[in-house]
């Protein structure tokens, strides 16, 4: 059973103690730096008063924000939070304990952006080191859902803002004696807990179309909780020429998530007729994983120029699986509530409102990997990689479950029974289970040639096969359902490339490479299915770095270009429904992607220097569907996708005396691949513009203290989203750090 004993509580006295503890180090130290009597640690960190040589420093910081609009969609983006936030930036401390052992102490802690880390390290040659540490940090979501421009449609989020902490708490212990092993064990605990946004949003039919109106984009959330701890223990010995590794590593995750979507919101009489059609999804997921593995290398030295290396692993996994899903007039709901407003599916398709109680399950996993490379050097100028990896996966699952299915009313009508109206059926018993094999084989070559002055060859061939057997069974109201799969997949990838060094202030790189991807799905009792797909993908990319020589009063320039096209065509199969026809083959996408980057840096001045980027990228995904006009409309309910787009960054940098420096740093973003398509889909290109700007001047108080400050200003706007996720935000931030 995972453990669970690291509450929010001894979370929070942790991160506490830590910061506290570190600030008294600090403290403590600056003062015994002023008045120590020690001649031999003065001669260490000072020479003379003008070369003094600072170890040790503590940066404060303290800022501002204020933003108009969407404030969740900015901190989603720009992860900072709160009016007034602040804390230590940054810290650095280390000091000799006895003889020749080292402590060590760095961390970070700014508060109301919950952003904090610590890790504090102790080491002794020749013995070994203990090192301890904790970090947490959070994610900002946005709860908005989509936004259909045809009725301007958008519902409120049940949660405008939202966000999850992250953090892990870890302690490693390494043993370093002489002539023994090297030996490490390490122990970790991580969690993920809070609320963020999900993207399988809701439906609604307030849409103000009256054919097709439905179109998914009430907003929906999850609540996150989840735990992971993690044992490892390590060991390395060398014996003649081979290094000898051996490890075992235990995991033990618990997560209780639950994913809440709304549909149907706001109908509800009078807006719709009764009993209206409004109703609450909560489905809970409940996880525990406990998984144990080792494995074993080994790395021999035949000679300089030929090199062997082995490694094997096992690994088995458990998991327990729970759960249910309920439908209620609110989030949370139980199943005996009473809802009336659960609605009926297309009766040759699962039903709409399907739900489930009472899962229990779980899986069993069994993994074997064996790698095997070889390292040789048969010429002066050519070195040959090799390596070879397989992998045999074996997992057994099932679960049983109560089905629960949405009837119609019948009478007599009441208000509690109206007409129309649906209510839950009795829950149908249902199993299910399924068996999988996986063996996978992977094969790699390199060859790299430099027998030509400043070139330098390579060419590589990567091949992966997998080939698998899966076996599904449902068992529902006596009535079995099963299917049986055998898979296979070749992916293939070849590549080619040179770096030339003509001058030493010019090199150029050029690549190119070719990958192929089959899979085949040959299968019994599949209701409909993938039987073959194949992808094939083109790369082609060149990188130039020139620093040409101008004339002195220009100062210096540095230029770095980059291309790279991408082309891939996507080829498929399928089986209708009941197998009862296997479709030809016929192209379903083809991708083409351009990106072109330029880098320039100039120094016109040896007081000033400006950089610069630009990153411009095509990217545009083809398919069949987008040629199929729905009648009697005139555009495709499918689009091509389009995701282009194209960044600027700008910086300038300029120091106005000998202790003040000022920055200036401009970035702009733009897509525009929105394209209305709302009277028979659901229009999700990207149309975003955002400008950021920043002006940071720096200011040396003393020899060991500098003062900064730094103002932003964002500005974003979104017309994918109606302009529900715009936002403007100015932010101020200062710091000043002491070194000692």
């Amino acid at each position: 059973m995972s453990p669970v004993w690291f509450p929010t509580v001894v979370r929070s006295l942790v991160r506490t103690i830590a910061l506290v503890v570190g600030g008294v180090i600090l403290t403590a130290y600056s003062l015994r730096a002023d008045g120590t009597s020690d001649v031999k640690q003065q001669a260490s960190t000072t020479t003379t008063e003008e070369g003094a040589e600072y170890k040790n420093w503590i940066e404060l910081g303290i800022g501002g924000l204020i933003i108009n609009g969407d404030s969740a969609q900015f901190k989603q983006e720009h992860r900072m939070s709160g009016d007034v936030f602040g804390g230590i930036q940054d810290m650095h401390y280390e000091q000799t304990v006895g003889k020749n052992a080292a402590l060590s102490v760095d961390g970070h802690a700014i508060f109301d952006n919950n952003d904090y880390d610590v890790k504090i390290d102790l080491s002794k040659p020749k013995l070994g080191y203990i090192r301890a540490g904790y970090t947490e940090f959070r994610n900002w979501y946005d709860g908005n859902g989509g936004f259909f421009p045809h009725n301007d449609v958008f519902f409120s989020p049940p949660f405008s803002e939202m966000h999850i902490d992250r953090g892990e708490a870890w302690v490693e212990l390494g043993l370093r004696l002489p002539d023994w092993p090297e030996i490490t064990l390490h122990y970790s605990h991580q969690f993920r807990d809070g609320q963020k946004d999900s993207t399988i949003w809701g439906d609604t039919t307030l849409t103000g179309l009256t054919v097709q109106p439905t179109r998914k984009i009430a907003p929906a959330y999850r609540d996150i909780n989840e735990t992971r701890d993690i044992f490892a223990i390590d060991a390395l010995k060398t014996f003649g020429n081979t290094d000898v590794g051996l490890g075992m590593r235990m995991e033990f995750d618990n997560n209780d998530d639950r994913l809440q979507i709304e549909r149907n919101p706001r109908e509800l009489p009078p807006v719709v007729p009764a009993p209206g059609a409004q109703r609450f999804i909560t489905q809970n997921d409940k996880n525990k994983v406990d998984l144990f593995s080792g494995h074993a290398t080994t790395e021999t030295r035949f000679s300089d120029s030929l090199w062997f290396t082995t490694a094997y692993s096992y690994t088995t996994l458990g998991s327990d699986l729970a759960g249910t899903r309920i439908y209620g007039t609110h989030y949370n709901a139980s199943f005996s509530d009473p809802i009336l407003t659960l609605q009926p599916g297309d009766p040759a398709a699962p039903l709409q409102d399907e739900g489930f109680l009472n899962l229990a399950g779980g899986s069993q996993v069994e993994q074997h990997v064996v790698n095997l490379n070889l390292m040789w050097v048969p010429l002066k100028n050519l070195t040959v990689l090799t390596a070879f990896r397989y992998t045999l996966e074996n997992k057994e699952s099932d679960s049983i479950y109560l089905d629960t299915n949405p009837t119609p009313n019948v009478p007599p009508f009441t208000p509690a029974n109206p007409a129309g109206g649906f209510h839950q059926d009795i829950p149908i018993l249902t199993s299910s289970d399924s068996s999988e094999t996986f063996n996978k084989f992977a094969e790699r070559m390199e060859l790299r040639y430099t027998g030509i002055a400043n070139w330098l060859f390579y060419t590589e061939g990567e091949w992966e096969e997998e080939y698998g057997d899966i076996n599904e069974r449902q068992v529902a109201a006596g009535m079995v359902d099963s299917a049986n799969k055998d898979l296979s997949l070749l992916w293939q990838k070849y590549t080619a490339g040179f770096n030339w060094y003509p001058l030493g202030r010019l090199n150029l790189s050029a690549q190119y490479y070719h990958k192929i991807l089959e899979y085949d799905n040959e299968s019994t009792g599949a209701h409909q299915s993938l039987v073959y797909q194949k992808w094939n993908t083109d790369d082609v990319n060149v990188r130039i770095t020139w620093r040409p020589r101008i004339p002195a009063c220009l100062g210096t320039l540095a230029l770095v270009s980059r291309y790279d096209f991408v082309t891939a065509s996507v080829e498929g199969q399928w089986e209708t429904p009941a197998q009862t026809l296997t479709l030809q083959p016929e192209h379903t996408a083809l991708i083409a992607n351009h990106m072109i980057t330029e880098s320039i840096t100039w120094n016109p001045l040896a007081r000033l220097y400006l950089q610069g980027d630009l990153s411009y990228v095509l990217n545009q995904t083809k398919t069949p569907a987008a040629n199929i006009d729905l009648i009697p409309y005139t555009n495709p309910s499918v689009l091509n996708f389009r995701n282009d787009y194209w960044t600027v960054a700008a910086g300038a940098g300029y120091v106005l005396d000998a202790k003040t420096d000022l920055r200036v740093d401009y970035s702009f973003y733009r897509a525009n691949d929105y394209s209305n398509n709302d009277l028979v889909g659901m229009p999700y290109g990207m149309g975003a513009t955002e400008h950021a700007l920043s002006a940071t001047i720096s200011r040396q108080l003393a020899k060991n203290v500098r003062l900064t400050l730094k103002y932003s200003y964002f500005n974003y706007t979104d017309e994918t989203s109606g302009g529900h996720n715009n936002y403007e935000a100015h932010s101020v931030y200062s710091t000043l750090q002491f070194r000692f």
